[in-house]
C-alpha cells in the first residue's frame, strides 16, 4: 500500500545555494521549473503521459505530476533539498463512479452487468501506479540535471 503514501525525499548536497539554484535554472532540462519564493519551486514534466489534458486542472506545472521542493542552506559549502508530493485527490472520482451506477442500477434497475463494477477501482490503481511512477521519474530527472545523482553516489561510495 505504499502507493498512497506520499514521495518524501531529504538530499544533502555539497552545492551552495547559489550554485544550486543556477544548475537549476539551465536550459535543456525536461521538466518545468517554477520559483515560488526564493528557496521554495515546484517542478512538473514539460509533458506527461495522459496528465496534460485529464487532469491538468491547475497552472502550478504543465501537467498533474508536480513535486514540491524546498531549499535550506547548511553551510556555505552545503544545501539539503526536500523533495515531496501530494495526494492526487481527484483521483478519487473514479472510485465515486461505481457507487453512483450501484444505487442508479438499485434504484433504475439499468441492466449492467455486475463485474462492470469492478472495472472503476482498477482503473484507480492503474491510475495510481501510473503517477507514482511519473513522479519518480520526474525525481530522477530532476536529480539528473543538477548533477546531484552523481554526487550522491560518489558521497556513498558507489
Amino acid at each position: 500500500m505504499s502507493i498512497f503514501k506520499k514521495y518524501q525525499e531529504n538530499l544533502v548536497v555539497d552545492f551552495g545555494m547559489s550554485e544550486l539554484k543556477s544548475r537549476m535554472d539551465k536550459k535543456g532540462r525536461n521538466f518545468f521549473l517554477k520559483w515560488v519564493s526564493d528557496t521554495e519551486f515546484k517542478i512538473s514534466f514539460n509533458f506527461s503521459v495522459g496528465t496534460n489534458y485529464g487532469f491538468d486542472i491547475n497552472d502550478d506545472g504543465k501537467s498533474a505530476i508536480i513535486v514540491y521542493g524546498t531549499l535550506i542552506e547548511l553551510t556555505a559549502n552545503k544545501t539539503q533539498i526536500d523533495l515531496r508530493t501530494k495526494f492526487k485527490y481527484g483521483l478519487i472520482i473514479i472510485l465515486f463512479i461505481p457507487i453512483i451506477m450501484l444505487i442508479l442500477e438499485l434504484t433504475i434497475d439499468l441492466g449492467i452487468p455486475v463485474p462492470f463494477y469492478f472495472v472503476f477501482p482498477l482503473a484507480f490503481f492503474l491510475v495510481l501506479f501510473l503517477f507514482r511512477s511519473e513522479e519518480k521519474r520526474l525525481i530522477r530527472s530532476f536529480k539528473s540535471a543538477v548533477g546531484i545523482e552523481k554526487n550522491n553516489a560518489l558521497q556513498h561510495g558507489v
